[in-house]
């Protein structure tokens, strides 16, 4: 039998449906595999073994039970530790939560509701604040595909796991590009969606502007399924009954032949792509052709403007700081020296961050948004490169955010769908990706292109399920 932990939560299912096996048994299996490969990868920061085994055992009652099963009934999933989860810490990857303990987000509800089983806190740069899943709390995540690499951030934990088998499933975040840049480093799909098509509700949110949570998976399947289980308002989060629902298992019905797709190789910045990059948006160009899209090179609108309210001060460092503030009055005071060297001159300056000049640049990011929507009444879709292969760990410019974000971080004020998706592999033999932007609120659209290019992909086709860890650190040590 198929080692269950390389399965997809669609393959878990079906199996599950013809007791073909077991959620303990597909479970347990996962929980080997994370026992056995983690400790070169530092993907989690919490395993919770016990929880997941009696949420299995719960799981594997009701499918010998008759009647229908809820969403995801046995499915392992991992949540990034920017998710509140009652009964252990969450840290958002900082020394200065070590004994911060929640309530469940509203995410986490919702995948316990949908029968999940839930694996552990998966691991984040501080604050989720870099490219680099790197913070105090110990090792940094290395990449599956070469452990002297980075998995990228900021859900470079769960990115990672997903890869190497260590559960199908991770919800992550992502205020300038944290789950599609994992994703494109480590070979596997990922979705920002619409803004607030999955709620944010819960005690820290240091983005409330820009991040959008997110599914991390194998397939692009998956990620319909985890959208079911997730999307939908909530009357505690404002900006997420600006969606009707849908049903994300629709991308699968229909094609997109006539689909007017824009291709922008550079947003008209004149960068200059590497050689593998344009290489890799060449061929998704062709397989888009084949697919009957109609494809023209268009630059999209920019931002306008510059992210700092003064020489020094990130536009959204008030944003970071209030979140903390909220929840340990006189943080500064209590915690700066906890804080990592990336994390603390932002909450520095998060500290002088003045008002009147933020409330300009959320009228900026705005009218963004609108100048994207106008642009996308021409196109249905947008092509853009991702990112080139992932850099060593200790690089230079590993957490370079302009040179990282660049094609990411405007869906983000913009809100539309976005997503990462896998097409081949660098002349190093390292994954690379594309991203497929949608109209706004489009995800379904979004998702079925993006399922298409899978279906039309022979790499995607013929990849593994997940990388073996133990032949890429024997690579690493050669």
């Amino acid at each position: 039998m198929t080692e269950l932990w390389r399965l997809s939560a669609a393959e878990l299912l079906d199996g599950y449906a013809r007791r073909a096996f077991s959620p303990v048994e597909a479970t347990a299996s996962v929980l080997e595999r994370i026992a056995q490969k983690d400790d070169v990868l530092h993907s989690f920061l919490l395993v919770d073994r016990d929880g997941a085994l009696a949420a299995a055992r719960r799981a594997e009652a009701t499918w010998l039970q008759p009647g229908e099963k809820p969403l995801l009934c046995g499915v392992p999933v991992n949540v990034m530790d920017t998710i509140d989860m009652a009964g252990f810490q969450t840290t958002y990857g900082s020394l200065a939560f070590k004994n911060n303990f929640q309530a469940d987000a509203e995410i986490v509800r919702r995948l316990r509701a949908a029968g999940a089983v839930i694996l552990g806190k998966t691991n984040t740069p501080e604050f989720a604040l870099s490219g680099v899943t790197r913070n105090r709390l110990g090792p940094p995540t290395a990449n599956p595909w070469d452990l002297r690499r980075t998995a990228g951030g900021s859900t470079g934990g769960g990115a990672a796991a997903v890869a190497a088998g260590f559960g199908p499933l991770c919800i992550g975040t992502d205020s300038a590009g944290s789950v599609r840049l994992p994703a494109a480093y480590v070979g596997i799909f990922a979705l920002k969606p619409s803004f607030q098509r999955i709620p944010a509700v819960q005690a820290w949110r240091a983005s409330p502007a820009r991040s959008h949570n997110g599914p991390i998976t194998r397939t692009v399947r998956d990620t319909a399924l985890l959208m079911n289980a997730l999307a939908g308002p909530h009357p505690a989060d404002p900006d997420s009954a600006r969606h009707a629902p849908v049903d994300y298992l629709e991308f699968a019905r229909g094609n997109v032949r006539g689909a007017r797709v824009a291709l922008s190789r550079d947003f008209g910045r004149g960068i200059a792509l590497e050689a593998d990059q344009a290489r890799i948006l060449d061929n998704a160009r062709a397989v888009l052709t084949d697919l009957g899209c109609v494809v023209i090179e268009d630059d999209p609108p920019a931002p306008a403007g510059s992210d700092e309210l003064e020489p020094g001060v990130w536009a959204y460092s008030g944003d970071h700081y209030a979140a903390a503030e909220a929840l340990i009055p006189n943080f500064w005071e209590r915690h700066a020296d906890d804080l990592t060297d990336y994390a603390r001159p932002i909450y520095e300056a998060g500290r002088r961050a003045l008002a009147w000049k933020y409330r300009g640049i959320l009228r900026r990011d705005r009218a963004y948004g609108e100048a994207m929507r106008g642009w996308f009444a021409d196109y249905d879709f947008l092509l853009t490169p991702s990112n080139p292969e992932a850099p060593l760990l200790d690089a230079p410019n590993a957490a370079d955010s302009k040179r990282l974000f660049g094609f990411q971080a405007p869906f983000n004020h913009a809100y539309n769908p976005a997503a990462s998706v896998p097409t081949g592999l660098s002349s190093d033999g390292l994954p690379l990706s594309v991203q497929i932007v949608g109209r706004l609120g489009d995800d379904v659209g979004t998702l079925r292109l993006a399922g298409l290019m899978e279906a039309a992909n022979p790499w995607a086709q013929r990849r593994p399920p997940a990388i073996d860890v133990r032949a890429s650190a024997v690579a690493a040590t050669l």
